[in-house]
This record gives structure tokens, C-alpha cells and sequence, in this order.
């Protein structure tokens, strides 16, 4: 047995305590609240009863350690592969497309070059279904699928758009019917804290007709208010209750029908988040240089492509090194003030944290600072909110997991890369090597 392997069986082991064999769970739920911090379960502010009770009752993780960037789909796809983004291909929200006008999102499930839990699972037997996951449009491993997706166009409703890219044939028709109600942009627009009741309503439909044994959850509106507000803000408390209740919802449905002793079910997030005041615009240092058009689609040799809370250098020329010299001369002439804002991440420390090989180099801004994507104007902006994806680490997410198989414990650091072998432990799956 490889050292790899004992490590992960070890850590599966701690995490799942004294629970023998026949106690691990028929069922589990992975559900992800985006942009959960460790602050929405300890704070006693915060309207969180249902995930203090996880916590209170069951196994609390303080502090998850994310992969770089700390977004959300390359970090929904470590969740679910237990590999890095240079292992599964899923580097940022929306992949760098040669300084061309790209897809909002990767979106396909046939993007992702790891193994899925969603794959380990059906292999062996296990019926999978899951609401709203980045990059889960067409996974054959799910049996009932309703993806994330949207047009990057605007349509009379988001809702009826995806209706093709469901699985099975008119299967959001059926939750429609019996669990929600006609769903539209009002009563389910993204950041909307009815979208997050409805769908822990799909959630309790799927799991009281169709009993699946793994359904993952995407829970959105916490993101949405964080970037908007920042940390603290009304918005903000009124969307963790909202990501609460659902999670209250499900609990509540588990427990009336009986299945809460053979179901586990996990709450984590993707990444968690920082304040800023500023953003730095670095393509701006670029067309200034002559080394970008100012519009995607035209001439280039180098483009920073912004992922997060960083800044990805691509050259259309991997080997072109005068043009790479030529973007450290600009970084290395900027006044002092502005340098401080940022690091400048060598292409070495990228590659061990399993970034994009394409990559040159990355710039990271220091803590209450943020990036745009701009082209022209200030390469300074004062601007405010909420901001994730930075390598350092400022910004990492929390855990929790509560019903069978499950020690009462807490536990200081977790990788997020242990998460999905943690979860195929649980249903008594071998995971990875």
C-alpha cells in the first residue's frame, strides 16, 4: 500500500471516528453554502441555528484550506474530485480563451479530467442526483440532474432555458409540479433568497420519491450578498439565514420520514471571503505597453486573465520571453505605492499549488485589495465589496457534517482536496488510488 493511500484511508478514519461498517450511511447530502465562512456558524450574531446545531452535535471544521484560485468552479470541482485544478482542468470560473470573447463559465461536465464522486458513485451502484453544481451539464453519473447554466443572452426565463440540459427528460417540469411551483426570474433569480428555499424544496422531492444515496447542492445567495456588501451588512445576515433555513428544510424533511440515522449530510463552502477598498487593474499596464488591444478579439501578446482575487499572465507565445520582460520592466517601474498592492507569484509557486502550466506568472494584490479586468482607464480604482480566489490563503471556508457516521469533534485544518474521499467514505466507497 502507497503512502498516499494510507494517508487518505487515515485521515477517512479520523474524521469518521469509531463508526463500524454496517453504520455508514445509506445516504449522503453534500451541500455547499458559496462563500461560507467559519464566522456564519461561531458568531452568535449570525441567524445560523441549524448549522450551529450541525456544529454543537456534530463534526465542525474550523478552517478548510482551498486550492488557488479560491473560486467557485474550480473549487466545486476539487470538492467533488479530491484533485487539483492542474488535475481536473478546471482552473477558474471561466477558462482564458486567447484574449478572445469566451463562454461565461465552463459548464460541461466532460470538461472535468478527474474522477467525479458522481462517477465513483454510480460504478458502484449508487444513484446519484444534483441541484445547481458548476460544470455538471451533461454528467451521465447523475440520474437526476438539474445543472447550473444559464444564457450569457437574455431570455424571457433563465428556468425554461435549461430545461434541455435537465436529466431526466422533464425533470425540473416534475419538481415544478410537485415541490416548487412554477419557478421564473422573481421567485428564483440568482442572489434571490427564494432561490435558496426552493431548492432545498427540489432537494426534499428528490430525496423522499427517488432516494438517492449522493446528491450534491448548490447553494448561491451568500455569494451574491458578500460581493455586493462585504462581510458585514444586513444583506449579508439575511442571506445566511437563507442559506440556513434550507439547510434547516432538509434536516427537518430527513428527520420526518426517518431517514436522518441512515443519511449524512455535509455543509461546506467553495471559498470563504475579505473586504476590499481598491482594485488594481493590471491589463491597463499592458495596453499601455502596446502589448494588448483594448478590446478582446484583436492584437496581443500578453493578457492577464482575472480569476478571483488574482491575475493570470498568458502570452500568446509561451516561449516569448522579450514580451515577458518587457511585463516585468512595466510591474518593476510603477510607483512604490502602487507595487505594494500586490505580489508578483513566480511561475514555480503556481505550479505547486496546481495552477494552469500556460500560466507566466500571476499577481496577487495584498489583503483589501481587489483586481478588474478593465482595459482602459485608472489602473487604480476605489471601489468596495467583498472579494475571494487569492493564493495566500486569507479567505478559507469551513465544514460541517452532522448525522450518521458522524463523532461529535472538531477539527482545526482540513485540505479541500480531502473532501470527496471523505464523502466516499462515508457510503463505504474507496476513492482515488
Amino acid at each position: 500500500m502507497n503512502l498516499k493511500k494510507t494517508a487518505i484511508m487515515l485521515l477517512c478514519s479520523y474524521f469518521i471516528g469509531s463508526a463500524m461498517a454496517a453504520d455508514r450511511s445509506k445516504h449522503v447530502i453534500l451541500i455547499t453554502i458559496d462563500g461560507m465562512r467559519a464566522e456564519m456558524v461561531t458568531d452568535s450574531t449570525m441567524p445560523s441555528p441549524n448549522l450551529k446545531r450541525m456544529k454543537r452535535d456534530g463534526m465542525f471544521v474550523k478552517r478548510i484550506k482551498g486550492i488557488t484560485p479560491t473560486a467557485t468552479y474550480p473549487s466545486h470541482t476539487t470538492i467533488i474530485t479530491g484533485s487539483k485544478p492542474v488535475q481536473h482542468h478546471i482552473y477558474y470560473n471561466s477558462p482564458f480563451t486567447d484574449n478572445q470573447p469566451g463562454p461565461a463559465s465552463y459548464w460541461y461536465a466532460d470538461s472535468i479530467k478527474a474522477l467525479t464522486i458522481w462517477e465513483s458513485a454510480s460504478r458502484n451502484g449508487l444513484t446519484v442526483a444534483s441541484l445547481f453544481w458548476p460544470v455538471s451539464v451533461g454528467a451521465k453519473a447523475i440520474r437526476y440532474n438539474i445543472p447550473e447554466f444559464w444564457s450569457v443572452k437574455p431570455v424571457n426565463n433563465q428556468l425554461e432555458y435549461i430545461k434541455p440540459y435537465c436529466t431526466p427528460a422533464g425533470f425540473l417540469d416534475e419538481l415544478e409540479q410537485n415541490a416548487t411551483g412554477k419557478l421564473n426570474h422573481e421567485n428564483f433569480g440568482a442572489g434571490s433568497m427564494n432561490r435558496d428555499a426552493r431548492t432545498a424544496a427540489m432537494a426534499n422531492y428528490i430525496m423522499n420519491t427517488y432516494k438517492p444515496n449522493l446528491m450534491t447542492i448548490h447553494l448561491i445567495t451568500t455569494d451574491y450578498a458578500q460581493h455586493a456588501t462585504g462581510l458585514k451588512s444586513d444583506r449579508v445576515s439575511a442571506a445566511v439565514g437563507g442559506a440556513d433555513h434550507a439547510v434547516g428544510l432538509i434536516l427537518e424533511n430527513l428527520e420526518r420520514n426517518k431517514l436522518l440515522d441512515s443519511t449524512t449530510v455535509i455543509v461546506c463552502g467553495d471559498h470563504g471571503f475579505v473586504n476590499y477598498n481598491q482594485s488594481i487593474v493590471p491589463n491597463v499596464w499592458l495596453v499601455q505597453e502596446g502589448l494588448l488591444s483594448e478590446k478582446a478579439g484583436g492584437e496581443w501578446k500578453a493578457c492577464f486573465h482575472g480569476a478571483g482575487a488574482m491575475m493570470f499572465l498568458y502570452l500568446k507565445d509561451k516561449d516569448d520571453r522579450a514580451t515577458l520582460n518587457k511585463v516585468r520592466k512595466k510591474l518593476a517601474s510603477l510607483p512604490a505605492s502602487t507595487r505594494a498592492l500586490f505580489r508578483i507569484v513566480e511561475k514555480e509557486e503556481l505550479t505547486a499549488v496546481g495552477c494552469d502550466p500556460k500560466v507566466a506568472l500571476a499577481l496577487e494584490p495584498i489583503k483589501g485589495v481587489a483586481v478588474a479586468t478593465a482595459r482602459t482607464g485608472a489602473d487604480i480604482i476605489q471601489a468596495s465589496g467583498g472579494k475571494h480566489g487569492y493564493l495566500s490563503g486569507i479567505d478559507p471556508t469551513t465544514l460541517v457534517a452532522y448525522g450518521c457516521g458522524i463523532d461529535k469533534k472538531e477539527v482545526e485544518v482540513m485540505n479541500q482536496t480531502d473532501i470527496a474521499p471523505f464523502v466516499m467514505n462515508l457510503l463505504g466507497v474507496t476513492f482515488g488510488e
